[in-house]
């Protein structure tokens, strides 16, 4: 049998040596002998510890042997060998052996190599040791234990031992960085080692979790922060500053957009979770810069240095990698993937860097340890780099390319989305403190960014779109859980949450429908806490914040970069419009210069909505969107319900009159999101609300439409219903939309819409906004829209006759102030038709118009242009308006039929009628009238249509007679001959037309007769409003003055006060004048009979 040396492992088919064996593979792993003859014949491959052997001898090992119950001390006596320094010895045996030492080798580098050894030596010892394998592999575990430990020492602490330095390059823990990033497969490692002066040692993708694990488990609190941390920080600030080039690549993060054809590949990486398919597929070659020598973190603030001693940089959005390009994979993936270890989570979460407490809202994203990452996004704040080589010149590229552009960043969103969640979800699971933590850093960046919340926003002193939208996308997969579809754990949820919350200020923030001194009020007497919020609640609240401050900022300001954008192309299109009247000025050159200027500006903001909507409207970010606002909408409503069994059991309409108190101090913006959202996505996505999601609208919609009381700020409402046209309008196949058959079947919508609709109709008569007067007409119109869409529909068509005759008061006021509407909007209308017909006339006169200066001249076909822009605003209103009183002269006759309305409808038509053929129809021709959506013929025929509608009724002929100021038959006459010679009408209607002419004519001559046979009325039976005989006289009970009761009913539809003295007034408190009205009778009956 072969003789077995020292140096092997034990052969297979020999029986072990264990001590043997000991000393072997102490002797290979730190190449180190105690025989200075042994480290001779091996021409010093073996270093020999002269100093260690003479100890060893003096405790009576003679030979000394190498064993790992030694290696500490073989560990400290290798390590203090210095060839370079002053050696006290002429010993030519101790001389050679300094001599041989590697130069290059520092401490570290050796340690390493040592460590490396010691793994290699695992799987043979369980080849070779048979029944001493447990032993084997304990000594060798022992021994890797001891250098990783030795190896962190020297990190934080390089000069307790000599050779510590490569060139000008202290050890430090930066040296971590390239071993971290061959996690990640290596591409960045091997880009920050080849563009460094020095290489210290780096352990591959296979052994560096092996390493860490082990130097996680010997500095878990004992100093693990002060290793891993400036390594980790190195890494985020390279993908925050960008990683320095090696000289011979370009500068610059990215390599623009790549046509990867591996996107499915991808997809089904990163949903998979599987970083390395991820970085097989995706990883090129990012660059990185050396690691720079950690200073003294003592004053670092003061200093304008991070807690590592770093320069804080000023990072712009121009500066950094950026989602686009490729190598932030490199960086981002080893950082996820080292969380995944409990005990390295937990030390990263007590970095002090982690959230820095001092960070201004810009800087937090900067500074913090992962706010680079969070960063990553398409949003030009946080890239402009991106938005320039994605998205510049917008209409100058193909769509096909602005496509493709698209959805590879949409894929790669995706993918560093997934990263996100896993890096905070290893965090919140690490521990209990660390799960506190990451709540409080979500909190902070809410408290820090409350001015996100607000109108006007200085980009300077918040933090950017794309950080706090991917705060936001994070949380809300924290949510998803909770946010099931059978809502089983909404009650989790604590209303009080928001009164006993101490993570970020609320104190500021309007609410629901409360003061911010009641909101204090409901705070400061909240009683103590029995228990800590639960992580749902937690989560809940901080998604809800964040909805605010992330994605609802970033949909405030696309809609305002593409107003600004729809604006500057409208001023810059007129401009060019008017180039005859300036280009011969000296102004011209001025007026070419904005237009490239503008024309500039505009594509700039086209590429910046571009970038934006890459990530809003990216399929699964909207996704997230809707369910998230799908849930808080059941959420609020249930807890509008004071059953609070919604949705379990569909809520009961209307709500209480008494608003519940956690929700009027909830904060307004949770509504208004909400509204915001599905507003962004009616108009950009109509089509990705699913069905449950339509219906969860729905109720919601109409429980606070039918409950307005609930919400104090009518501009809210205003945006449900503004929701609700958007829905409704047609798309696709569908005439009613994608909400028409929903509300057109859902219980809720027929029992409660039509109301709500009417009752929201009356209530924008008042926003207590400058703007309330025409705010009112925008809110009107979208409510007529959902009014022609359940018209058709038996159910809603019975709840509309059901409110006209069991609510007939409430529907007199309502179909008033549809009435004035139309009367404003047409008379407006026709006015500013004869103003636009005499400023045509003007332009046409050419003799004159030539006679005035170039600045009149333009000042006229400004003042012309905007009086157009009038006319269609109200005539578009005006006939939608219009059309709807038709629907309901059709359908609810006996409304209009009351005194207070009848003389005003019949009023306005006439006058309307009378503008249109009358004697001044003349002055409405005007050019191109279909430009400003005037189209006399249809209108008439809109006008006609009441007419014949109320036509049987003979209240309505009556107040027609009565209106002295506007009707003329021959106005009838000549109306009803267009009308024949053009169509409008059928011969039928034609007909009944000219029958109720001819009933007008005949009372006309009846009230004649009457007010002969009556002679002048005494002033005591006088109505003092309208100079008319009172037929039925009431007392005002404030002023005492009488005057008819359907006179005080007309003035109380517009005006809720006492015309003489200005006190409150309601109509039941008007007391009837009996004797009055027996004295008037009798006197009507005397004056006939005396006749």
């Amino acid at each position: 049998m072969a003789s077995q040396t020292a140096d092997s492992a034990p052969s297979s088919s020999a029986a072990p040596n264990i001590e043997a064996w000991k000393a072997a593979v102490t002797k290979r792993i730190f190449t180190v002998t105690l025989d200075g003859n042994e480290a001779q014949q091996t021409d010093f491959r073996l270093t020999c510890l002269y100093e260690l052997a003479d100890e060893l001898k003096q405790e009576g090992q003679d030979p000394p042997r190498l064993d790992p119950s030694i290696a500490d001390r073989i560990l400290i006596a290798r390590l203090s060998l210095d060839p370079q320094g002053d050696v006290m010895t002429e010993d030519a045996m101790i001389l050679s052996t300094l001599a041989s030492l590697d130069e290059q080798e520092t401490s570290w580098d050796w340690l390493i190599a040592c460590w490396r050894r010691c793994r290699q030596e695992v799987p043979k010892a369980k080849k070779g040791l048979g029944s001493y394998v447990p032993q084997g592999v304990s000594a060798l575990e022992e021994i890797s234990a001891l250098i990783v430990s030795y190896a962190g020492l020297l990190l934080t602490t390089p000069d307790m031992f000599p050779r510590h330095k490569k060139g000008d390059e202290t050890l430090s823990p930066l040296v971590l960085v390239p071993s971290i990033l061959n996690i990640g497969g290596g591409a960045a490692s091997q880009s920050a080692v080849t563009s460094t002066n020095a290489s210290w040692a780096t352990l591959d993708q296979h052994e560096m979790p092996s390493f860490l694990t082990e130097l996680a488990k010997r500095f878990d609190g004992d100093g693990l922060e002060d290793i891993l941390g400036p390594a980790v920080s190195e890494v985020t600030r390279k993908i925050r500053d960008g990683a320095r080039q090696d000289p011979g690549s370009s500068s610059g993060a990215s390599a623009g957009p790549s046509s990867n054809g591996n996107n499915a590949a991808l997809q089904a990486a990163a949903q998979a979770g599987d970083i390395q398919a991820v970085l097989a597929q995706l990883l090129g070659g990012g660059a990185q810069g050396r690691p720079q020598a950690a200073g003294n973190a003592a004053g670092a603030a003061a200093a304008g240095l991070d807690p590592f001693g770093r320069a804080l940089r000023a990072s712009s959005a121009s500066q950094g990698m950026h989602l686009g390009g490729f190598e932030w994979r490199g960086y981002v993936a080893p950082v996820v993937e080292l969380t995944d270890n409990k005990q390295i989570a937990v030390c990263l979460v007590n970095l002090s860097q982690f959230d820095p407490a001092s960070a201004t809202a810009p800087r937090l994203e900067l500074d913090s340890l992962f706010g680079p990452l969070l960063r990553l996004s398409t949003f030009t704040d946080s890239s402009a780099t991106l938005t320039e080589e994605y998205f510049s010149n917008p209409t100058a590229r193909s769509k096909g390319e602005m496509e493709s552009n698209t959805n590879s960043l949409r894929q790669t969103l995706d993918i560093i989305h997934g990263f996100h969640f896993r890096l905070f979800n290893s965090l919140v699971r690490s521990s209990p403190a660390s799960r506190e933590k990451v709540l409080q850093y979500w909190a902070h960046v809410a408290d820090l960014n409350r001015k996100r919340g607000a109108m006007r926003v200085k980009q300077d002193q918040v933090s950017t779109d794309g950080f706090t939208v991917n705060i936001w996308e994070t949380l809300q997969r924290f949510a998803e859980p909770f946010m099931d579809a059978g809502y089983t754990k909404i009650d989790r949820i604590d209303p009080e949450y928001l009164r006993r919350q101490k993570r970020y200020d609320a104190s500021t923030l309007t609410r629901l429908n409360a003061s911010e001194p009641e909101a204090q009020k409901w705070v400061d007497s909240a009683p103590e806490a029995s228990a800590p919020a639960n992580f749902i609640t937690e989560v809940f609240f901080l998604l809800a914040r964040m909805t605010n401050l992330g994605p609802g900022k970033a949909i405030r300001s696309y809609n305002e970069k593409e107003e600004d954008s729809r604006r500057l192309s409208k001023r810059i299109k007129e401009t060019e419009e008017s180039r005859a009247i300036w280009g011969s000025t000296p102004q011209a050159a001025q007026y070419e210069a904005y237009i490239k200027r503008g024309n500039a500006e505009v594509e700039k903001l086209k590429a910046e909505c571009l970038a934006s909507v890459a990530q809003l409207l990216s399929p699964g970010f909207v996704d997230r969107l809707i369910h998230a606002t799908s849930f808080t909408m059941t959420w609020l409503v249930r807890l509008a319900d004071t059953r609070g069994l919604h949705p379990k059991e569909l809520v009961q309409l209307p709500l209480a009159q008494e608003v519940p108190e956690n929700f009027r101090m909830l904060p307004e913006h949770i509504f208004e999101d909400v509204c915001d959202i599905l507003l962004f996505l009616a108009r950009h996505k109509p089509d990705s609300l699913p069905e449950a999601v339509k219906k969860d609208f729905v109720t919601f919609t109409v429980t606070f439409l039918s409950s307005g009381w609930f919400i104090k700020n009518p501009f809210l409402k205003a945006k449900l219903a503004e929701i609700m046209w958007w829905n409704v309008i047609p798309f696709g196949y569908s005439q009613t939309g994608i909400l028409g058959d929903v509300i057109n079947f859902h219980p809720l919508a027929l029992q409660h819409l039509v109301p709500a609709l009417m009752s929201f109709w009356v209530e924008a008569e008042s926003t207590g906004s400058h703007t309330q007067f025409y705010d009112k007409f925008n809110i009107r119109f979208h409510l007529s829209q959902i009014f022609k869409v359940i018209w058709s529909n038996p159910e809603h068509m019975s709840r509309i006759h059901q409110e006209s005759k069991g609510n007939s008061e409430k529907f007199v006021v309502f179909i008033n102030r549809l009435m004035n509407d139309v009367t404003f909007l047409l008379d407006d209308a026709l006015e500013k038709l004869a103003e636009l017909h005499s400023k045509q006339q003007q332009m046409d006169d050419s003799a004159t118009w030539n006679e005035r200066s170039a600045e009149e001249r333009q000042e006229i076909e400004s003042h012309t242009t905007s009086i157009q822009g009038q006319i269609r605003s109200m005539l578009s209103f005006g006939n939608e308006f219009l059309r709807l009183l038709i629907d309901f002269t059709a359908q609810t006759k006996d409304a209009f039929m009351t005194p207070e309305i009848v003389s005003r409808l019949a009023a306005m038509l006439d006058y309307n009628l009378d503008l249109m053929v009358g004697p001044r129809c003349t002055e409405l021709k005007i050019k191109d009238p279909k430009k400003v959506g005037f189209e006399p013929r249809h209108l008439l025929q809109q006008i006609l249509s009441v007419y014949l509608n109320l036509s049987s009724r003979s209240e309505f002929t009556k107040a027609i007679a009565d209106d002295g100021r506007s009707y003329r038959k021959a106005t009838f006459d000549k109306a009803c001959g267009v009308a024949a010679r053009h169509g409008l009408k059928s011969p039928s209607e034609v007909e009944e037309l000219q029958r109720l002419v001819t009933q007008v004519e005949r009372v006309i001559q009846e009230d004649k007769e009457e007010e002969e046979d009556l002679g002048e009325v005494p002033d005591e039976y006088s109505d003092p409003l309208m100079a008319t005989l009172m037929r039925n006289p009431v007392i005002l009970p404030s002023s005492k003055a009488i005057v008819d009761l359907s006179t005080i009913k007309s003035h109380l539809l517009s005006d809720s006060s006492d015309p003489f003295n200005r006190a409150p007034l309601k109509i039941e408190d008007c007391k009837p004048a009996t004797e009055l009205k027996e004295e008037i009778e009798n006197w009507i009956k005397e004056r006939k009979r005396g006749k």
